[in-house]
């Protein structure tokens, strides 16, 4: 067998195989996207429960938006 052949099949063989025997890493998980927006969504209408709050409540507390 000539040497060509041989690190050729080398080559192939190992290329089979990870680099040094170790197992690749796992894939990463996803980002749980769901729950960022579940947890924005009731940051949201906490601040909104907050306001009509304080609105009711103390009039002439917030600012009037003139629009």
């Amino acid at each position: 067998m000539d040497p060509e052949r041989a690190v050729s099949q080398a080559l192939r063989a190992q290329a089979g195989r990870p680099m040094g025997g170790r197992m690749p890493p796992p894939p990463p998980k996803p980002f749980p996207t769901g729950w960022v927006l579940l947890i924005a969504l009731l940051v949201g209408v906490l601040i909104g429960v907050v306001l009509a709050l304080v609105s009711i409540f103390m009039p002439g507390t917030l600012p009037a938006f003139s629009g």
